[in-house]
């Protein structure tokens, strides 16, 4: 691929603007040099970038093209048909208007133009930043994975206790638009939960199975995170109001319970899952999407007895499955990455610890190595390090003070977090 020398030709690339001139002008001392790139491409999707400064100068980079992901008909299909009925987008608060729906459309045009389902994608990114994540974790981790039917079945009287047992500000089970998100009117008993539950349950877990696969492609398609900017993320658990510490264990396909038989109830000791398949060494697969930030204090605020600790594979320069997804958020103010469904993990350590007056489990956990990284000596002397447990923790306590809340106000999006004890 070359740049012409034509006046004012310039390429785009990295926001970046690389421009060239005639060798007839005249350069001044701030006018661009010419570029000449050459770019191959080989039919596996390897690819070289050369960038040639002078005959004798030509430093290149390689790698590989991320494949395109799959996008369903039918996926997209339903989707429409719940935009249709108003399920999704969550409806957002008053005081804080989230993005519309000319707004989310444009920037499905900017982050997905390779696909004419761009708006879908990016919906259904925006859609999990609202309190719609609330039904899309929860017809993940109730499903009993280990039953090989197509959908996974699950576990619905849990989940009719769940939406039952939501208290969190607005999203209780008297609000319409709390209800509304799961294709339910307002209840007044769980009796009455179950019942509706019981007539809707097949659609709603279709569309969330659809909402979520669509939920992979679009983050498949973001670009990744460098780790030069944020080599560690963080996450407070449990974000979900109702859900407790024996829910963690299930938010993953090692967990035993998925086997089933249906009708067992998917909720394991904490301690167990701990001493077991989520042990230090252990590798562990999500079920559900996780949200995580760049801030180990803002992790903190939506913390409920767990806060983990992500790392990158050792010399990885980028995070392989965390997609960075505030642009597209209901809430600028949020930094928000997320790791899709299927995400594997290595478990590096398991630490107990106080902080900010809260006992909290701290769980590293680490992106396994592909065996790809070719990263040089040079690179891997600036790679920057990442903090150790003490460290993160010693951060957390010496800024209690100084941190205001890392959301819009009464932007909470329906997570559980420390705003709950001001209400």
């Amino acid at each position: 691929m070359e740049i012409p020398h034509l006046t004012s030709n310039g390429m785009a690339a990295n926001d970046k603007i690389l421009t060239s001139q005639s060798d007839d002008e005249v350069r001044s001392d701030t006018d661009p040099l010419p570029v000449l790139l050459h770019l191959r491409i080989d039919c596996n999707g390897q690819f070289t970038l050369t960038y040639y400064m002078s005959a004798l100068h030509a430093p290149s980079v390689s790698g590989k093209l991320k494949p395109l992901p799959r996008i369903s008909d039918a996926d997209v299909a339903l989707i429409d048909n719940m935009i249709q009925e108003k399920c999704i987008p969550y409806p957002t608060v008053p005081e804080t208007p989230g993005k519309t729906s000319a707004e989310i459309e444009a920037l499905g045009w900017r982050l997905f133009p390779f696909t004419p389902y761009s708006f879908h994608l990016a919906m259904c990114l925006y859609d999990w930043t609202t309190a719609s994540f609330t039904r899309m974790v929860f017809f993940k981790i109730f499903q009993y994975t280990g039953i090989s039917e197509e959908p996974f079945p699950v576990d619905i009287d849990s989940i009719a206790m769940q939406i039952w047992n939501s208290n969190w500000g607005s999203y209780n089970p008297k609000n319409p638009d709390y209800m509304n998100s799961f294709m339910m009117e307002p209840a007044d008993s769980l009796a009455d939960v179950n019942a509706q539950l019981s007539r809707t349950a097949t659609k709603l877990h279709s569309f969330s199975d659809a909402e979520n696969r669509l939920l992979s492609a679009a983050m498949q398609a973001l670009p990744p995170t460098s780790v030069f900017q944020h080599p560690q993320l963080f996450s407070g658990q449990m974000d979900i109001y109702q859900l407790g510490l024996d829910h963690f264990g299930i938010e993953f396909l090692e967990c035993p319970l998925n086997e089933g038989p249906v009708g067992r109830e998917l909720a394991t000791a904490f301690a167990d899952a701990l001493r077991s398949y989520i042990s230090a060494g252990k590798t562990i697969i999500t079920k559900m999407a996780w949200s995580f930030t760049d801030d180990a204090k803002d992790a903190m605020h939506y913390s409920n007895g767990i806060l983990l600790v992500a790392n990158t594979a050792k010399d990885s320069l980028i995070w392989k499955q965390a997609s960075y997804v505030t642009p597209l958020s209901d809430d600028p103010k949020k930094t928000e990455y997320v790791f899709a469904p299927g995400t594997q993990f290595e478990v590096h350590s398991i630490e107990y610890a106080t902080v900010l007056d809260k006992k909290i489990v701290v769980i590293t956990l680490v992106e396994p190595s592909d065996g790809s990284s070719t990263t040089s000596a040079e690179v891997q002397q600036v790679l920057p390090g990442v903090h150790s447990t003490y460290k993160v923790l010693e951060l957390i306590q010496s800024n209690r003070s100084t941190r205001g809340i890392p959301h819009t106000e009464y932007k909470t999006g329906g997570r559980r977090c420390a705003c709950f004890n001001r209400v």
